[in-house]
């Protein structure tokens, strides 16, 4: 079991500190109507596709300490689809289209990034649940590899050090920031050499070895096999690329690019007979990169910065809303409509209308 790092006072006073005021500033969005105002926009530009990664069953999530940005409890997620389904129209990024609104109510696409197995083991259940579907992006050389994703590895040293006092040793290798969190720590790692930061991360390994109380591979922090890739595929659940190893597309040569756009293309082909639709990696993308995209035949791109699709949006650079625990709930951890209509319509719809 993944063990959870002690928390400081303070650190929970901030916390506490801005919650209050994230609930203020919703309570004032809610009283004026521009959140109203926001989501009705949101259904008349287009369509706001939605970005997740992982749906953890309740007790694994609190006994966890997931990244920010990365998990949202079953709970949460339930009640989420529950909002969904009735106050939105819920579509496949695939059969989109950012035409006129032919319904007053906002039109969502629910996608997820990475291809972990808790999307098969938790998300899939819940979706059914309420009879909607959505669209998975995975990297297929991670499938086949049957390890967890480098970031997990690195969730567990950080917590190994922090728990042990040896943050110190995170800092040493890493830089003197990394040490400080589990996400300053991959932070520091997403634009390494993929060979560098296996040696980096074996180095921390070793030098933490001492430390270490328990050895864990859960099957939740793997990744989808194609069995169950097929078996979703087959109730309806639509499937993209992510690359063939989530490595960041601009950090590396054209014709390496190139190479993972088209082998992952090729592997979920074989699998799955299409795959017309790309999500970059950390959402990282170039105006020359979406050109490599293009030329690997993908009909439509994802990226990871908040807006609606629009009839004038270029294919190949959707925006997306980040969601997560903390965008989804208020005090006490609890499901919250307003923090929902703010994470999803209100940026998507301010960042629109900046763009």
């Amino acid at each position: 079991m993944k063990r959870k790092a002690a928390v400081s006072f303070s650190d929970k006073l901030v916390r506490i500190a801005r919650q209050m005021a994230k609930e203020a500033y919703l309570g004032i969005l809610f009283l004026t109507g521009l959140l109203w105002w926001a989501r009705s926009r949101a259904a008349k530009l287009g369509v706001v596709v939605i970005t997740l990664h992982r749906i953890l069953p309740d007790q694994q999530y609190d006994s966890a300490q997931p990244q920010p940005g990365m998990a949202v409890r079953a709970s949460t997620f339930e009640r989420f689809l529950e909002y969904a389904s009735r106050y939105c129209e819920c579509v496949l990024a695939a059969d989109s289209a950012p035409d006129p609104a032919k319904t007053p109510r906002p039109r969502v696409a629910l996608t997820f990034d990475d291809g972990w197995k808790d999307n098969f083991d938790t998300a899939l259940p819940i979706s059914r649940r309420h009879g909607i579907q959505f669209t998975v992006f995975i990297c297929p050389k991670m499938m086949t590899s049957r390890e967890s994703f480098w970031t997990s590895r690195a969730e567990e040293l950080w917590a190994t050090a922090q728990q042990a006092g040896k943050t110190d040793v995170i800092n040493s290798q890493c830089g003197v920031e990394a040490g400080r969190s589990a996400n300053l720590l991959i932070e520091s790692l997403k634009h390494a050499n993929a060979n560098d930061r296996d040696t980096l991360l074996g180095r921390l390994q070793a030098a933490l070895q001492p430390y270490a109380q328990e050895a864990k591979n859960e099957a939740s922090e793997q990744m989808l096999t194609w069995s169950e890739v097929q078996e979703m595929s087959a109730s309806g659940i639509a499937f993209g690329s992510h690359t063939n190893t989530h490595v960041i597309l601009p950090d590396i040569p054209d014709s390496d690019a190139l190479q993972e756009l088209t082998e992952s293309k090729r592997a979920i082909e074989a699998a799955l007979v299409a795959c017309p639709l790309f999500a970059y990696p950390n959402g990282d993308w170039s105006p020359h990169v979406r050109d490599l995209v293009a030329q690997a035949g993908y009909r439509a791109a994802f990226i990871n910065s908040p807006g609606i699709w629009q009839k004038q949006t270029h294919r190949l650079s959707i925006p997306r809303v980040n969601v997560w625990e903390g965008s989804l709930t208020g005090p006490g951890g609890r499901f919250s409509r307003l923090a929902l209509e703010y994470a999803i319509f209100w940026k998507a719809y301010r960042a629109g209308r900046n763009s």
